[in-house]
Protein backbone atom coordinates (compact mmCIF):
# COMPACT_ATOMS: atom_id res chain seq x y z
CA UNK A 1 0.00 0.00 0.00
CA UNK A 2 3.00 2.49 0.48
CA UNK A 3 4.53 1.42 -2.21
CA UNK A 4 1.31 2.36 -4.74
CA UNK A 5 0.89 5.35 -2.54
CA UNK A 6 4.70 6.58 -3.04
CA UNK A 7 4.02 5.33 -6.77
CA UNK A 8 1.26 7.70 -7.16
CA UNK A 9 3.40 10.85 -5.11
CA UNK A 10 5.77 10.37 -8.03
CA UNK A 11 3.35 10.51 -10.68
CA UNK A 12 1.59 13.80 -9.83
CA UNK A 13 5.59 15.16 -9.36
CA UNK A 14 5.92 14.10 -12.86
CA UNK A 15 2.48 15.13 -14.69
CA UNK A 16 3.48 18.86 -12.97
CA UNK A 17 6.90 18.83 -14.52
CA UNK A 18 5.16 17.44 -17.65
CA UNK A 19 2.88 20.00 -17.50
CA UNK A 20 4.62 22.84 -17.02
CA UNK A 21 2.49 25.41 -15.01
CA UNK A 22 -0.68 26.88 -16.72
CA UNK A 23 -0.20 29.91 -19.15
CA UNK A 24 -0.70 33.53 -18.22
CA UNK A 25 -3.28 35.25 -19.67
CA UNK A 26 -2.29 38.72 -20.92
CA UNK A 27 -4.84 41.11 -22.68
CA UNK A 28 -2.63 43.04 -25.92
CA UNK A 29 -5.25 45.88 -27.09
CA UNK A 30 -5.44 46.57 -30.59
CA UNK A 31 -7.50 48.54 -33.03
CA UNK A 32 -7.52 46.44 -36.49
CA UNK A 33 -6.15 43.37 -37.96
CA UNK A 34 -3.51 45.18 -39.70
CA UNK A 35 0.02 44.82 -41.40
CA UNK A 36 0.78 47.17 -38.20
CA UNK A 37 0.11 44.12 -35.63
CA UNK A 38 0.94 41.29 -38.05
CA UNK A 39 4.05 40.03 -35.88
CA UNK A 40 2.17 40.08 -33.09
CA UNK A 41 -0.17 37.78 -34.56
CA UNK A 42 2.50 35.56 -35.71
CA UNK A 43 3.76 35.43 -32.17
CA UNK A 44 0.45 34.47 -31.00
CA UNK A 45 -0.56 31.76 -33.63
CA UNK A 46 2.61 30.36 -34.21
CA UNK A 47 3.01 29.27 -30.69
CA UNK A 48 5.94 32.26 -29.73
CA UNK A 49 3.38 33.69 -26.83
CA UNK A 50 2.85 30.15 -25.53
CA UNK A 51 6.73 29.29 -25.34
CA UNK A 52 7.08 32.61 -23.02
CA UNK A 53 4.14 30.97 -20.97
CA UNK A 54 1.57 33.51 -22.29
CA UNK A 55 -1.89 32.89 -23.34
CA UNK A 56 -1.77 36.07 -25.43
CA UNK A 57 -5.57 37.36 -26.42
CA UNK A 58 -5.60 40.21 -28.97
CA UNK A 59 -8.57 42.10 -27.97
CA UNK A 60 -9.60 44.57 -30.76
CA UNK A 61 -10.68 48.34 -29.75
CA UNK A 62 -10.68 51.80 -30.72
CA UNK A 63 -7.50 53.51 -29.94
CA UNK A 64 -9.35 56.18 -27.92
CA UNK A 65 -10.77 53.65 -25.06
CA UNK A 66 -7.82 51.28 -25.72
CA UNK A 67 -5.01 53.32 -24.43
CA UNK A 68 -7.31 54.72 -21.18
CA UNK A 69 -7.98 51.03 -21.01
CA UNK A 70 -4.00 50.34 -20.95
CA UNK A 71 -3.40 52.84 -18.12
CA UNK A 72 -6.57 51.92 -16.41
CA UNK A 73 -4.66 48.58 -16.20
CA UNK A 74 -7.50 46.57 -18.30
CA UNK A 75 -5.02 45.88 -21.44
CA UNK A 76 -1.56 44.68 -20.34
CA UNK A 77 -0.41 45.72 -23.49
CA UNK A 78 -1.03 47.34 -26.87
CA UNK A 79 0.45 46.90 -30.76
CA UNK A 80 0.43 51.31 -31.08
CA UNK A 81 3.52 53.22 -31.62
CA UNK A 82 2.55 56.49 -32.71
CA UNK A 83 -0.88 56.47 -30.29
CA UNK A 84 1.05 55.25 -27.27
CA UNK A 85 3.80 58.53 -27.21
CA UNK A 86 0.84 60.75 -28.00
CA UNK A 87 -0.88 58.93 -24.63
CA UNK A 88 2.45 59.54 -23.18
CA UNK A 89 2.82 63.27 -23.97
CA UNK A 90 -0.50 63.61 -22.51
CA UNK A 91 0.27 62.59 -19.34
CA UNK A 92 -0.92 58.95 -19.60
CA UNK A 93 1.87 56.66 -17.49
CA UNK A 94 2.65 54.88 -20.94
CA UNK A 95 5.77 54.05 -22.76
CA UNK A 96 6.69 52.59 -26.38
CA UNK A 97 8.56 49.88 -25.33
CA UNK A 98 9.59 48.30 -28.80
CA UNK A 99 9.05 48.72 -32.83
CA UNK A 100 8.26 46.28 -34.92
CA UNK A 101 7.71 48.19 -37.89
CA UNK A 102 9.86 50.63 -39.01
CA UNK A 103 7.59 52.78 -40.75
CA UNK A 104 3.98 52.41 -42.47
CA UNK A 105 3.19 49.97 -45.54
CA UNK A 106 -0.13 52.32 -46.09
CA UNK A 107 -1.42 53.26 -49.38
CA UNK A 108 -3.20 56.24 -49.69
CA UNK A 109 -6.09 55.02 -52.07
CA UNK A 110 -8.19 57.39 -54.30
CA UNK A 111 -11.66 56.89 -56.93
CA UNK A 112 -11.48 58.13 -60.32
CA UNK A 113 -10.76 61.14 -61.37
CA UNK A 114 -8.34 61.84 -58.40
CA UNK A 115 -4.50 62.52 -60.00
CA UNK A 116 -3.09 64.26 -57.52
CA UNK A 117 -2.91 65.10 -53.76
CA UNK A 118 -4.07 68.57 -54.05
CA UNK A 119 -7.50 66.96 -55.78
CA UNK A 120 -8.42 65.98 -52.33
CA UNK A 121 -9.74 69.16 -51.41
CA UNK A 122 -12.90 69.51 -50.39
CA UNK A 123 -13.50 65.74 -50.62
CA UNK A 124 -14.06 62.86 -47.78
CA UNK A 125 -10.69 60.95 -46.55
CA UNK A 126 -11.14 57.93 -44.40
CA UNK A 127 -8.54 56.62 -41.40
CA UNK A 128 -9.15 54.17 -38.96
CA UNK A 129 -9.96 55.92 -36.12
CA UNK A 130 -9.22 59.81 -34.34
CA UNK A 131 -5.76 60.06 -33.03
CA UNK A 132 -5.06 56.44 -34.41
CA UNK A 133 -2.08 56.20 -36.86
CA UNK A 134 -3.87 56.67 -39.87
CA UNK A 135 -5.03 59.98 -39.19
CA UNK A 136 -1.50 60.95 -38.19
CA UNK A 137 -0.25 59.72 -41.30
CA UNK A 138 -2.94 61.36 -43.04
CA UNK A 139 -2.30 65.09 -41.26
CA UNK A 140 1.36 64.64 -42.47
CA UNK A 141 0.89 64.11 -45.77
CA UNK A 142 -1.93 66.98 -45.97
CA UNK A 143 1.14 69.18 -44.96
CA UNK A 144 3.64 67.65 -47.14
CA UNK A 145 1.81 68.99 -50.09
CA UNK A 146 0.89 72.42 -48.51
CA UNK A 147 -3.44 71.71 -47.38
CA UNK A 148 -4.58 72.29 -44.54
CA UNK A 149 -6.68 69.76 -42.45
CA UNK A 150 -9.32 71.87 -42.79
CA UNK A 151 -9.58 71.56 -46.68
CA UNK A 152 -10.91 68.02 -46.19
CA UNK A 153 -12.94 65.87 -44.68
CA UNK A 154 -11.29 63.08 -42.32
CA UNK A 155 -13.92 60.41 -41.39
CA UNK A 156 -12.84 57.71 -38.66
CA UNK A 157 -14.45 54.55 -40.30
CA UNK A 158 -13.13 51.95 -38.79
CA UNK A 159 -11.01 48.96 -39.83
CA UNK A 160 -9.53 48.53 -43.08
CA UNK A 161 -11.74 46.45 -44.19
CA UNK A 162 -14.72 48.92 -43.21
CA UNK A 163 -12.40 51.70 -45.60
CA UNK A 164 -12.89 49.40 -48.40
CA UNK A 165 -16.71 48.78 -48.23
CA UNK A 166 -17.06 52.27 -47.91
CA UNK A 167 -15.00 52.98 -50.72
CA UNK A 168 -17.08 50.43 -52.43
CA UNK A 169 -20.24 52.19 -51.55
CA UNK A 170 -19.51 55.96 -53.04
CA UNK A 171 -18.92 56.77 -49.29
CA UNK A 172 -15.47 58.29 -49.23
CA UNK A 173 -13.13 59.81 -51.96
CA UNK A 174 -10.32 58.31 -50.23
CA UNK A 175 -8.87 56.23 -47.85
CA UNK A 176 -5.52 55.41 -46.28
CA UNK A 177 -5.43 51.84 -45.99
CA UNK A 178 -2.75 49.72 -44.57
CA UNK A 179 -1.48 46.92 -46.71
CA UNK A 180 -2.99 44.05 -47.62
CA UNK A 181 -6.33 46.11 -47.68
CA UNK A 182 -4.44 48.59 -50.54
CA UNK A 183 -3.20 45.82 -52.30
CA UNK A 184 -6.70 44.27 -52.55
CA UNK A 185 -8.05 48.02 -53.43
CA UNK A 186 -6.00 48.03 -56.70
CA UNK A 187 -7.92 44.67 -57.62
CA UNK A 188 -11.23 46.07 -57.70
CA UNK A 189 -10.37 49.20 -59.72
CA UNK A 190 -9.14 52.34 -57.13
CA UNK A 191 -5.81 53.65 -57.39
CA UNK A 192 -3.22 53.81 -54.68
CA UNK A 193 -2.01 57.59 -55.34
CA UNK A 194 0.82 57.56 -52.56
CA UNK A 195 2.86 55.07 -50.45
CA UNK A 196 2.44 57.06 -47.52
CA UNK A 197 5.53 55.39 -46.32
CA UNK A 198 7.53 57.85 -48.59
CA UNK A 199 6.31 60.72 -46.94
CA UNK A 200 5.16 59.67 -43.09
CA UNK A 201 8.44 57.34 -41.87
CA UNK A 202 7.47 57.25 -38.46
CA UNK A 203 7.49 53.81 -36.35
CA UNK A 204 4.03 51.86 -37.30
CA UNK A 205 3.73 49.23 -34.81
CA UNK A 206 5.05 47.74 -31.44
CA UNK A 207 4.63 47.38 -28.17
CA UNK A 208 3.66 49.94 -25.37
CA UNK A 209 2.58 49.15 -21.36
CA UNK A 210 2.62 50.82 -18.13
CA UNK A 211 4.83 51.96 -15.83
CA UNK A 212 3.68 50.52 -13.31
CA UNK A 213 3.53 47.57 -15.37
CA UNK A 214 7.51 48.13 -16.10
CA UNK A 215 8.24 48.62 -12.53
CA UNK A 216 6.67 45.82 -11.09
CA UNK A 217 6.61 43.08 -13.49
CA UNK A 218 10.04 43.56 -15.88
CA UNK A 219 10.80 39.87 -16.41
CA UNK A 220 6.77 39.56 -17.80
CA UNK A 221 7.54 42.69 -20.07
CA UNK A 222 10.91 41.29 -21.20
CA UNK A 223 8.91 37.79 -22.29
CA UNK A 224 6.28 39.76 -24.32
CA UNK A 225 9.12 41.60 -26.31
CA UNK A 226 11.08 38.55 -26.47
CA UNK A 227 8.09 36.53 -28.14
CA UNK A 228 6.87 39.67 -30.70
CA UNK A 229 10.77 40.19 -31.61
CA UNK A 230 11.31 36.36 -32.14
CA UNK A 231 8.33 36.09 -34.50
CA UNK A 232 9.10 39.18 -36.09
CA UNK A 233 12.65 38.05 -36.86
CA UNK A 234 10.83 34.43 -38.29
CA UNK A 235 9.05 36.71 -40.38
CA UNK A 236 12.56 37.76 -42.17
CA UNK A 237 13.94 33.94 -42.00
CA UNK A 238 13.58 32.94 -46.00
CA UNK A 239 13.26 29.35 -45.17
CA UNK A 240 9.82 30.55 -43.58
CA UNK A 241 8.27 32.51 -46.48
CA UNK A 242 5.66 30.26 -47.81
CA UNK A 243 4.50 30.07 -43.94
CA UNK A 244 4.03 33.82 -43.40
CA UNK A 245 2.28 33.90 -46.79
CA UNK A 246 -0.08 31.10 -45.49
CA UNK A 247 -0.56 33.31 -42.12
CA UNK A 248 -1.03 36.31 -44.12
CA UNK A 249 -3.90 34.73 -46.18
CA UNK A 250 -5.85 33.12 -43.78
CA UNK A 251 -5.43 35.87 -41.36
CA UNK A 252 -6.76 38.74 -43.45
CA UNK A 253 -8.75 36.65 -45.49
CA UNK A 254 -7.04 37.36 -48.76
CA UNK A 255 -5.90 35.65 -52.13
CA UNK A 256 -2.66 34.00 -51.81
CA UNK A 257 -1.10 36.38 -54.65
CA UNK A 258 -2.30 39.00 -52.81
CA UNK A 259 -0.75 37.72 -49.18
CA UNK A 260 2.64 37.02 -51.67
CA UNK A 261 2.55 41.02 -52.60
CA UNK A 262 1.89 41.45 -48.72
CA UNK A 263 5.10 39.73 -47.89
CA UNK A 264 7.17 41.25 -50.21
CA UNK A 265 5.98 44.32 -48.86
CA UNK A 266 6.73 43.83 -45.62
CA UNK A 267 10.17 42.51 -45.11
CA UNK A 268 11.74 45.68 -45.78
CA UNK A 269 9.94 47.39 -43.08
CA UNK A 270 9.79 45.00 -39.97
CA UNK A 271 12.71 46.12 -37.03
CA UNK A 272 13.68 42.62 -36.02
CA UNK A 273 16.08 44.32 -33.26
CA UNK A 274 12.70 46.52 -31.51
CA UNK A 275 14.71 49.61 -31.79
CA UNK A 276 14.26 52.87 -34.15
CA UNK A 277 16.29 55.85 -34.11
CA UNK A 278 15.48 58.25 -31.52
CA UNK A 279 15.47 60.96 -34.51
CA UNK A 280 12.21 59.22 -35.43
CA UNK A 281 10.36 59.62 -32.29
CA UNK A 282 11.21 63.07 -31.91
CA UNK A 283 9.34 63.38 -35.10
CA UNK A 284 6.77 61.82 -33.72
CA UNK A 285 6.41 64.34 -30.88
CA UNK A 286 6.92 67.44 -33.69
CA UNK A 287 3.97 65.97 -35.23
CA UNK A 288 2.09 66.07 -32.05
CA UNK A 289 3.23 69.90 -31.30
CA UNK A 290 1.80 70.64 -34.91
CA UNK A 291 -1.31 69.01 -34.06
CA UNK A 292 -1.75 71.06 -30.78
CA UNK A 293 -1.16 68.36 -28.76
CA UNK A 294 1.40 69.99 -26.65
CA UNK A 295 2.53 73.63 -26.80
CA UNK A 296 6.77 72.20 -27.14
CA UNK A 297 8.27 69.31 -27.72
CA UNK A 298 9.65 66.77 -25.24
CA UNK A 299 13.14 64.57 -24.81
CA UNK A 300 12.28 61.07 -26.62
CA UNK A 301 13.41 59.90 -22.97
CA UNK A 302 9.24 61.24 -21.99
CA UNK A 303 7.44 58.95 -24.28
CA UNK A 304 9.58 55.83 -24.81
CA UNK A 305 11.61 53.19 -22.84
CA UNK A 306 13.95 50.53 -25.09
CA UNK A 307 16.04 50.18 -22.01
CA UNK A 308 14.69 46.32 -21.59
CA UNK A 309 14.96 45.64 -25.70
CA UNK A 310 18.46 47.21 -26.07
CA UNK A 311 20.20 44.75 -23.28
CA UNK A 312 18.17 41.48 -25.12
CA UNK A 313 19.88 38.39 -26.56
CA UNK A 314 18.51 36.49 -28.59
Amino acid sequence: MKLLFLMVLLFLAWSDSALGQPLKEIRIGSSDISFSNFSTYYARDRKFFEKEGFDAKIIIVKTEAALPALSAGELDYTTFSTSAIDAALRGLPLRLIAVTVKQPVIGLVVREGVNQVHDLKGKRIGISSLGGLTHVAALAVLKHYGLNPKDVTLLAIGSGVARLVAMRKGGLDAALMNSPQDIQAVKEGFKVLLDVGTVYQLPFGGLSTTLTKMGENPAEVKQVIRAVLLATQALLKPENRDDAINHAAALFKIERGTAAEFHRRMVSALSPTGVVELDKIRLAIESAVDRGLIQKPLEPEAVVDFSIVRNMRF
